[in-house]
């Protein structure tokens, strides 16, 4: 592995919370805990809208001009999401308000249902988004499952004391084209498993990657005969996957399973244990 990367990847992540819950445990003839891994994406998936969009709604429309929305091509979407939240800021948008707009985001129909019922059956939960660490803190805490989420890998960002909400990249990488610079959510889901295999002491039996968006495609094609890929029906995902795998010379391993609400993603879940 990349020990660049690996380095990388732990820079900028949440520490893992203790978990409220009972869990059974399992260990190997080798000594290790055998454990099941669900990756959840966030927007679309844990959280029913996208964070960004949300907050940058917040922005006044008459100044979001196409220059603004230039941005996102010529330089990536965190530039643009720079820009926006300082652009609020001289507004006069105050962090309160930020705050609260993340707090209206509905759940996806169960997930949070869904999340705390793996926490409590022997599965690790990790969430990889393109988000930032503040809207997801926020929406987490304020749905109370903050306590479920072993570690959360995304884009840093805080309050500074001015008020101004910063958001810094995750890494900058260039060897995955199915992904941001910003975030290979590939390389995240390797290294995480390799170092709880290296360094915890733990391996999955079972991977579930769980997402909405095309740059979930790239971790779902790096899942084996022990991961389950579960696209989003109705969103992009279901589509690129099916295309990226089409492509591929040699036999996709992992199974497939196309989910809408979090009820609906747990029975296909408890189907495959």
């Amino acid at each position: 592995m990349d020990k660049s990367r690996s380095e990388t990847s732990r820079k900028a992540k949440t520490e893992p919370s203790q978990l409220n819950s009972i869990q059974y445990t399992m260990t190997s003839s080798s000594g290790r805990l055998i454990k099941r891994l669900a990756v959840f994406d966030f927007d679309h998936t844990i959280s029913e809208y996208n964070t960004d969009i949300v907050v940058r709604d917040l922005l006044d429309k008459n100044l979001r001009t196409p220059e603004i929305r230039n941005i996102v091509r010529t330089c990536g979407w965190i530039p643009y999401m720079q820009k926006i939240l300082r652009m609020l800021h001289q507004q006069g948008c105050k962090p309160t308000e930020i705050v609260s707009a993340i707090r209206g985001i509905p759940e996806v129909s169960g997930i949070k249902m869904c999340i705390e019922e793996m926490a409590r059956s022997n599965f690790h939960i990790i969430i990889i988004s393109d988000s930032n660490s503040e809207f997801i803190k926020i929406w987490n805490e304020y749905n109370d499952i903050s306590r479920f989420i072993h570690t959360t890998f995304t884009n840093p960002a805080k309050f500074n004391s001015n008020g101004l909400l910063e958001v810094h990249p995750f890494h900058h990488q260039t060897e995955c084209t199915l992904s941001s610079k910003n975030l290979c959510k590939g390389s995240i889901l390797d290294d995480f498993i390799s170092n709880q295999y290296d360094q915890a002491n733990t391996e999955y039996e079972k991977i579930f990657y769980i997402g909405d968006g095309k740059n979930d495609v790239c971790p779902m094609l790096r899942l084996n005969e022990n991961g389950y890929a579960c696209p989003r029906e109705g969103y992009i995902c279901c589509e690129e996957l099916a295309n990226a795998i089409s492509k591929r010379p040699e036999r996709y391993e992992a199974k497939i399973l196309k989910w809408n609400t979090g009820s609906h993603l747990i029975d296909l879940i408890w189907r495959e244990l």
